[in-house]
């Protein structure tokens, strides 16, 4: 059972688009030390599908050897291809490094059949001995799953689903039914978004893209929901949202480096196509302000870099 926060963080790189290993360390390092309590790896965030096979391999080998210095890290590697024999591929190689689970968007471009979505994942299980998670995502893969293609994936040995959209009628019934039926399956929702309700229904885990960039709001909140403190998690809750709404005014991987470089991170770049705005812009700035505005509310302390942008 996968439990806590974990973080769909970026992969770093370097002005030529070559990864940057130490950038990429120092990050999850920090969110490590910040409470995280895993990484979920090469997904829409880390840049995977913008990434060849051996460079992913190469971020899941880099998130082996930070872990090793913590303790009780999960390490979830995302494996989704546009193919099943990259897929698989994929996935045994985070097997072979030493993750705890994988998991995979259905193949994406071109739009399946219900019956070749059920192959790809039934491939990928029978490819490897950890956990196979399905992730819905459809607004990137022209795909949607629903509940009775989730029974049919259970059926044949899938351990959980990772889920985007929070559709709360779909995934109420899936949580739902795993519960009452004493299966062996797990729902983890994408987002912060829906922390609370979700965690209610019992949801256990969460993969936040907040986490990226302010991780301590996020511990805040999760420390605060475990400990049974309704009060002081709904306040955190409510915060969260805030930054959240304030943090969607471009794409999430860049909207992260930007928000790295207003607490004064070196954040590198985002590999090409992506492009971060010249560091003149003030939205940086506001940035900051809006950051360690939030903070304030929560009466946490915004920790900074000595980074100087422009």
């Amino acid at each position: 059972m996968i439990k806590g926060s974990l973080v769909p963080n970026i992969t770093v790189f370097d002005a030529d688009g070559k990864i940057d290993d130490a950038k990429t360390r120092w990050h999850m390092r920090w969110m490590f030390e910040k409470g995280v309590d895993g990484l979920f790896l090469t997904g829409s965030y880390g840049a995977g599908p913008l990434m060849t096979h051996e460079e992913r391999v190469h971020i899941f080998k880099l998130a082996k050897e930070v872990a090793a210095d913590f303790g009780g890290k999960t390490l979830f590697g995302h494996v989704g291809c546009v193919d099943t024999k990259g897929t698989v591929a994929l996935a045994q190689a985070a097997q072979e490094v030493g993750l705890d689970a994988v998991s995979s968007v259905p193949p994406f471009y071109y739009k399946y059949t219900d019956e070749e979505i059920i192959r790809f994942y039934t491939a990928l299980i029978k490819a490897v001995d950890i956990p196979v998670f399905a992730y819905n995502n459809p607004s990137t893969t022209r795909f949607t799953f629903n509940a009775g293609i989730v029974r049919k994936l259970q059926e044949v040995g899938l351990k959980g689903l990772k889920d985007s959209p929070l559709a709360v009628g779909f995934l109420s019934v899936v949580q739902y039914e795993a519960k009452h039926t004493g299966k062996d399956f797990q729902v983890i929702i994408g987002s912060s978004i829906g922390w609370l309700p979700y965690h209610y229904m019992g949801v256990e885990a969460m993969i936040a893209g907040m986490n990226n960039y302010a991780p301590e709001i996020i511990t805040h909140m999760l420390k605060a929901t475990v400990a049974g403190e309704k009060e002081k998690a709904e306040k955190a809750y409510l915060t969260m949202m805030k930054v959240s709404k304030a943090m969607h005014f471009t794409d999430s991987t860049i909207a992260t480096h930007m928000a790295l470089y207003a607490r004064g991170f070196d954040a590198g770049f985002a590999r090409q196509p992506f492009q971060l705005p010249p560091f003149s812009d003030p939205q940086y700035a506001n940035l900051g302000k809006m950051l360690q505005t939030h903070f304030d509310e929560l009466g946490l302390e915004l920790t900074t870099g000595d980074h100087k942008i422009g």
